[in-house]
């Protein structure tokens, strides 16, 4: 039971520990009410004993003491009851039996439980017992040999423990159909974070069935994630105007600085417009990832998903890539491709692939060998971009995924943005992007879901 768990749509460890809790106390609750029971029936026994002491010993008018024919006074008062519960038997001063109509061994003074039997019986009976010492030396026995109290005896144990169990099987099934009941709320709430975390900033949580303090916390939590939707749909809207409004008058002075490379200046010079020309056509690309970025992230790429075989796309993108990694001094080869086919937009697989090799190319020493391979793991397709190089210390792996961030090398080339681009992307199918230890190097799996073929 400790394995359940609200993924699963049933309870947890807590309320199996407060259905166990529950049954403890039940139980000892129990216990204390069969002992409650039992004592409460032993003292009106003991009340009705010390009546039947009193009415005994009561004194004979004019004397004080015991009556002075105490085994008559017991005969006369056996004989007025047409039904008794009580049996009288007088000890000797010796320890022997002088009158009763019952056999038992002396019991000590005071009250106890003893067993006897009727003279002349032969059925061993349960009773409880009042031993009253006299000032001769001899000593009055009465027993209380209620069938009543016997029967609720056997009765009360049997009936008890039949209450705990069903105390204790009802605490139980409340406890888990209300851990069922919470559990089925709480679900909303993990699929909606499940969905959010995708991507899908739309998600909300159903408030349809819900009551109470659950109803209150959806709505609370809906407040919340339409106020941070709307901060990151603004952030990302500024974002993308203010790259498309730099954007401009930077493509309007690179158009400029061409004109004027082209306008016979002078040799010394070229070189220096040739420079800002690079750094302008530099800037430029860095604005075009970041619009390339917002529009995945919001979902606003326009893309119409299709079929897509992802073997001859990696074929030809290492194809691409090759000569681009061989001038960085380092080699590209193919691992492992399987047949597997997503439902995806080809450009920006295309753009994932090559954005992922870019980084190869960039940030790795000359000699590094990559290998890009394609496997099946359950239902997705794994892209995985193997390297030899240096790779990335453990700290520094989820830092690297978001833009503008470079390993601890801080290399000048690059922009900091072609995995965070990659990442997206992957989100963007419902796939995503993982780094990993390739001891040595770096490994880079993308994960896509595949379709069944």
């Amino acid at each position: 039971m400790p394995g359940l768990s609200l993924r699963s749509g049933k309870i947890g460890r807590l309320a199996v520990q407060f259905g166990l809790v529950f049954g403890l106390l039940m139980t000892l609750a129990g216990v204390a009410m069969y002992f409650f029971t039992q004592s409460q029936l032993i003292a009106n026994v003991d009340q009705s004993l010390e009546r039947e002491r009193q009415r005994i010993l009561l004194a004979d008018p004019g004397q004080s003491g015991p009556p002075a024919n105490l085994p008559g006074r017991i005969a006369s008062i056996e004989a007025s009851r047409a039904i008794t519960d009580k049996g009288h038997v007088l000890f000797g001063p010796s320890g022997a039996p002088l009158f009763g109509r019952i056999s038992l061994p002396l019991p000590p003074d005071g009250y106890s439980d003893v067993s006897f039997r009727d003279v002349g019986g032969h059925r061993l009976r349960e009773a409880r017992a009042l031993v009253i010492p006299l000032a001769d030396g001899s000593r009055l026995v009465i027993v209380s040999h209620s069938e009543v109290v016997d029967d609720l005896r056997e009765v009360l144990f049997p009936l008890s423990l039949a209450l705990f169990v069903t105390a204790i099987l009802g605490g139980l099934l409340a406890t888990f159909l209300l851990g069922h009941q919470i559990a089925s709320r709480l679900q909303r709430t993990i699929s909606a974070v499940d969905a959010i975390a995708g991507g899908n900033l739309e998600r909300r949580i159903p408030v349809d069935g819900l009551d109470g303090i659950f109803r209150d916390q959806a709505a609370s939590f809906n407040r919340m994630l339409d106020r941070i939707a709307a901060l990151i749909a603004s952030q990302r809207h500024f974002s993308r105007n203010l790259a498309h409004d730099l954007r401009t008058p930077l493509t309007r002075l690179l158009g400029i600085l061409r004109e004027g490379e082209n306008a016979g200046l002078p040799a010394e010079v070229i070189p220096i417009f040739e420079r800002a020309e690079r750094e302008c056509s530099s800037t430029i690309r860095i604005f075009d990832a970041l619009l390339r970025l917002s529009e995945i992230e919001a979902g606003h790429h326009p893309t119409a998903l299709a079929p897509v075989a992802l073997r001859p796309l990696i074929e030809d993108v290492t194809e691409t890539m090759e000569p681009v990694l061989a001038d960085a001094g380092c080699q590209l080869r193919m691992g492992e491709l399987v047949e597997l086919t997503v439902s995806a937009d080809t450009d920006l697989i295309m753009q994932l692939l090559v954005n992922t090799l870019e980084n190869v190319a960039l940030h790795t020493p000359p000699g590094t060998l990559a290998t890009i391979s394609l496997m099946r793991r359950g239902g997705d397709a794994i892209i995985q971009i193997a390297d030899n190089g240096p790779g990335l210390p453990q700290d520094q792996v989820e830092r690297v995924l978001q833009p503008f961030e470079r390993g601890a090398s801080k290399s000048a080339a690059g922009s900091g943005l072609g995995l965070a681009i990659a990442q997206a992307i992957a989100h963007f199918h419902g796939g995503d992007l993982s780094l990993g230890d390739g001891a040595p190097g770096l490994t880079v799996e993308v994960r896509l879901p595949a379709l069944q073929t």
